[in-house]
């Protein structure tokens, strides 16, 4: 597929022009133009979008991606924000920085964020049995709270069967209950983890009740509105939705179809939002930056919750917390929607917050391309500095894990004008190196295949890497 990338405010394309496309460029919309604040940093830069850049293309190709779009904001603005590939394939319509996508279970934070001002405000009490809010959904072996439920911890079951297909269209979270109201726990609350997109339907309708306002009004109000997340809708399917993408899934040897047709009406608050990678920015900052809710109410969403044994979820109220490669906190959430795959990660001490979204089901590797984007736009202190001797070719064996033997490869690093190129063969599936450059430790090598990015770190001896 040739490639397509969309820069906000200016276009580049990998193919010939036609009469079709040029048509469309010259009807399109003008993009928002960048802020101040981006127009000043954004220089400081330039060296980490080229080479994120590559990397992004080599994904897109390499992994058969219909589209891309990836947006980095660093203290409280957006340095980079680019589209690649297409929203719409069939019609060649362009990713661009608006293109809003399903974002699946990123809406979780969204959401809450809506149980963070209730909590704030004194109305809803995250500790008592959700029946205070939800007197018709039906009692259970063990009583169930809100904030059991946030952290996945409830024992209220996840989708089964064909049930994350869903074509029927509900009224209301009320209605969306049916679904799950009648079946028992999988196991007393606060003593096993279980993740569960239909805990957060349960959610919704506390956070309806406890607001007194239908739970969709009062996200687009209270939530999206005063963090200028003006492009973040729920996927209403019979709605005109300006710049929404299309949908798409791969067949096991990688050829795109269209995914199956969905309503999300049943998940609004788990999983049933759009989004664009720049509002995604915009709600990470008013979180790590300027917080519209109480730093301890922050503190309150981001903890991971534990067990009644005491081991760790890693989970805390709609917030997963996990380390990146270099060892850094990192606090998101990952989507997966029918026809959209999303990673968004903030890194509070760096100020910074990245998200990446495809209009693919189960795209690989994005939140691996998250960290890699967090390695380029985060230099060390102290880099090494890459040695010219660097290409050749190479034999390596990966470490074993838990889930995996050791496996052998051989990588091939070529010096080219603008850098380096190559690639990697063996057990590994085959991947196209995209990047090479220094670490604090040594150099880092991204490349691209099938399953997404691969990341490799090369250390020094002193005499030979």
């Amino acid at each position: 597929m040739p490639l397509l990338r969309y820069i906000s405010g200016r276009s580049r394309t990998r193919f010939a022009q036609c009469a079709a496309l040029a048509l469309f460029a010259a009807l399109a919309v003008p993009l928002q133009a960048r802020t101040a604040a981006d127009a000043a940093v954004a220089p400081a830069y330039r060296e980490a979008v080229e080479s994120a850049e590559a990397l992004a293309a080599a994904v897109v190709d390499e992994a058969n991606l219909p589209g891309l779009s990836i947006a980095v904001g660093i203290d409280g603005a957006i340095v980079w924000s680019e589209g690649f590939g297409y929203a719409d394939v069939e019609l060649g319509v362009p990713v661009t920085p608006l293109t809003r996508f399903r974002i699946g279970s990123v809406s979780k934070p969204f959401t809450a964020t809506a149980v963070g001002l209730l909590y704030e405000a004194g109305k809803l009490d995250l500790d008592v049995p959700v029946q205070r809010y939800v007197p018709d959904f039906p009692e259970k072996r063990w009583p169930v709270t809100t904030r059991q439920l946030g952290g996945h911890i409830a024992g209220i079951r996840h989708y089964r069967d064909d049930e994350f297909l869903s074509s029927r269209h509900y009224g209301g979270v009320l209605e969306g209950l049916q679904i799950f109201a009648d079946d028992p726990l999988l196991f007393e609350p606060g003593t096993d983890y279980s993740y569960s997109s239909y805990g957060w339907n349960l959610i919704s309708a506390v956070v309806q009740s406890a607001s007194g306002e239908e739970f969709l009004p009062f996200m687009m109000q209270r939530v999206f509105r005063p963090l200028g997340m003006r492009h973040t809708v729920p996927d209403q399917v019979t709605a005109i939705i300006p710049q929404r993408s299309s949908y798409y899934e791969q067949e096991p040897e990688g050829r795109l179809v269209n995914a199956p047709f969905v309503d999300n009406s049943y998940k609004w608050a788990g999983g049933g939002f759009l989004s664009t990678t720049e509002d995604l920015i915009r709600f990470g900052f008013g979180y790590i930056r300027d917080p519209l809710l109480k730093p301890e109410t922050v503190e309150l969403l981001f903890t991971p919750q534990r067990l009644d044994s005491g081991e760790g979820t890693g989970y805390g109220i709609g917030w997963s917390t996990r380390e990146d490669w270099d060892g850094r906190r990192t606090v998101g959430h990952t989507g997966g929607s029918v026809g959209g795959t999303t990673a968004f990660w903030t890194y509070p001490k760096q100020q910074m917050v990245i998200a990446a979204v495809s209009n693919l089901s189960d795209a690989p590797g994005l939140t691996r391309l998250v960290f890699a984007l967090g390695e380029l736009f985060t230099p060390p202190a102290e880099p090494a500095v890459v040695d010219e001797q660097i290409a050749g070719r190479y034999s390596f064996e990966t470490m074993p894990t838990a889930d995996e033997k050791a496996k052998t490869g051989t990588m091939e690093i070529m010096r080219t004008p603008d850098g380096y190129s190559g690639w990697i063969r063996g057990d590994l599936p085959y991947a196209r190196i995209a990047w090479v450059g220094p670490a604090a430790d040594g150099l880092r090598i991204f490349a691209a295949g099938r399953k997404g990015v691969v990341a490799l770190w090369l250390h020094t001896d002193g005499k030979r890497w």
